[in-house]
């Protein structure tokens, strides 16, 4: 590799870098993160892993710390292994508000660098990857995903989108052989958000159908397509499995269904304009959206299918869009329209990155202005208008109190403020102790409701019929629930307030795990054993969960191995 190479991408990488602190610094130097929305769920999702780790246990299966300690079955449904890096930044820092915000170093690093990989490979281009990285990553709505509402899953997913939509670009108009680069980008969406993957391949789908005419060598290319697919299933087996695997087995209730935040047009150009932290495109690429069509001449066929996209997509976030008829069908698992507006992002960010890079063409042939200082200027304009919508998120969070106090059912902290709460690391516990919202409840049985779902996540048991507080007598241990029966009557009936998923198995006293006898509530039910009075509930992996995880391990060995052979043949291609 060429010395002027090496120094290009250490000078991009530092840049990339820098940006990155820029991005988190507004928050991260006051030492607070300002809890909203989905931080809740995620930072019980993160503490799991974090405590099964610290105990020795790298898969997470059955939640014992946290969402409420009552064995949700939460890590079989949502993916949980990109949450490792928060997980080894609080090992390394100790600190949960410092790896929280390491983490979204990492991830805005990470989609710059995506962003810049894929559209440098696609226009062959490196102002234009410059431009369309910064421009991608620092939008309006990653801002919202990250610092406004936390939902950090969908974040996340939104680093891999450049990746995915450049290798179905090769695999489908041009590279057939690039197969393998949709792949793990689809496997990198899977580890990230299921939604987003089903919106997603939605919209190659979409895309494959009214561009098919013009596909060439269908079959083989339809074949990488299916090639890609089998590659990605197999590194997200360990995932995709066990999910499937407690879906059939067990009778759940998924997470809310709905079609909610549905802005007017106005509202959405409004809100653009204004640069407002939230889920709207924002104000560089709504002034692409109206006014883009003056470059459509110059624009080719990809950029403008790219235009196109970007409006329809804005467009159906829109009430524009006759969403209440679709209440009543599977759409309405989407929950929020305003999701589309990450691939509606990505496809607007595509156009200005094409505008950008053809102005700076001509004002640098034309006027000879330096190409480098144009991007700087550019730069600086999308570093201003993020800092500026970081302002408004602070000035709207700054003064909402600490949640110093541990929530109750009686009095939920989490819901005063507009459901704001602000922490640091002295209070940040504070959320693993009693939670009910935003995902809370999510894949618990069906038959979990009311005042039953009460009684179990304030740990209240049944003891012979009779209601009585069991929360002093919990341990947990990773994937494992112990409660202590001393002073309980041998032979009473204790219908514990744990719940029951596909291989779950129950240890009584001193008798080896068997199966437990589970009650109509899908709960637990034992009764006191005259020695050993303890009872244990741990889950077993199946078959199914360790050959599936045998599979993607050994499969992402095998890719590496034929990368590595691979890149030392010197092939280029």
């Amino acid at each position: 590799m060429k010395k002027s190479l090496i120094k290009y991408r250490l000078r991009l990488f530092v840049f990339f870098c820098i940006i990155s602190v820029i991005y988190i610094w507004s928050f991260a130097h006051l030492r607070i993160v300002f809890g909203s929305g989905d931080l809740m769920f995620q930072a019980n999702r993160i503490e799991e892993l974090y405590q099964d780790v610290i105990h020795g246990v790298f898969v997470p299966r059955i939640s014992t710390y946290t969402f409420n300690q009552v064995g949700s079955g939460i890590n079989f449904f949502y993916p949980w292994i990109l949450l490792y890096p928060f997980v080894i930044f609080r090992l390394i820092t100790h600190n949960p508000i410092s790896a929280f915000y390491l983490g979204i170093f990492l991830e805005t690093l990470v989609t710059l660098l995506i962003s810049y990989y894929a559209m440098g490979k696609y226009s062959s281009s490196k102002k234009r990857a410059i431009i369309f990285a910064i421009t991608y990553t620092l939008a309006n709505y990653r801002l919202y995903l990250v610092f406004n509402q936390n939902v950090l899953a969908e974040s996340i997913a939104y680093t891999f989108l450049p990746l995915i939509l450049l290798g179905f670009y090769e695999v489908f108009y041009r590279n057939i052989k690039s197969w393998s680069v949709l792949a793990i980008g689809m496997t990198m969406l899977l580890y990230s958000h299921m939604l987003t993957t089903a919106l997603t391949a939605l919209f190659m789908l979409g895309t494959l159908v009214i561009t098919w005419r013009k596909i060439s060598n269908k079959k083989l290319r339809l074949l990488a397509g299916i090639k890609a697919a089998i590659l990605s299933f197999l590194l997200s087996a360990f995932y995709l499995v066990p999910f499937f695997e407690q879906t059939v087995s067990n009778h759940l209730t998924a997470s809310w269904v709905g079609l909610l935040f549905i802005k007017t047009p106005m509202e959405t150009i409004t809100s653009s304009i204004n640069n407002e932290p939230t889920q709207v495109v924002g104000l560089l690429l709504i002034i692409v959206l109206i006014f883009g069509f003056f470059f459509w001449k110059r624009a080719n066929t990809v950029d403008r299918y790219a235009y196109l996209s970007g409006l329809i997509l804005v467009t159906l976030t829109t009430t524009l869009f006759p969403w209440a008829k679709l209440l009543n069908t599977p759409v309405a698992n989407l929950q929020f329209p305003y999701r589309l507006t990450g691939l509606a992002t990505l496809m607007l960010a595509i156009y200005l990155s094409a505008i950008v890079t053809c102005l700076v063409d001509s004002l640098q042939i034309n006027y000879g202005v330096s190409k480098v200082g144009l991007i700087v200027i550019f730069s600086l304009l999308s570093i201003g208008l993020t800092y500026s919508a970081e302002q408004q998120i602070l000035a709207q969070r700054i003064n909402i109190p600490m949640l110093n106090r541990i929530p109750t059912p009686s009095h939920y902290y989490p819901e005063e403020h507009g459901k704001g709460y602000n922490l640091t690391s002295n209070n940040w516990d504070n959320m693993f102790h009693y939670y009910r919202h935003n995902g809370s409840f999510d894949y618990f049985p069906v038959t979990i409701n009311g005042d039953n779902v009460t009684d179990l996540v304030t740990h209240h048991a049944f003891i012979n019929g009779r209601k009585v507080a069991f929360a002093s007598r919990l341990k947990s241990k990773p994937n494992e629930i112990t409660y202590n029966l001393s002073g309980i009557k041998s032979g009473a009936v204790v219908e514990l307030p744990i719940l029951y998923y596909h291989n779950d198995r129950v240890k009584i006293g001193n008798s080896n795990y068997s199966s437990p006898n589970v009650t109509k509530k899908t709960t637990v039910q034992v009764k006191v054993p005259r020695k050993g009075k303890t009872v244990s509930l741990k889950y077993f992996n199946s078959k199914l969960d360790n050959g599936s995880m045998l599979i993607s391990i050994l499969t992402w060995i095998s890719l590496i191995i034929i990368y590595v052979k691979y890149k030392l043949s010197g092939k280029k291609g």
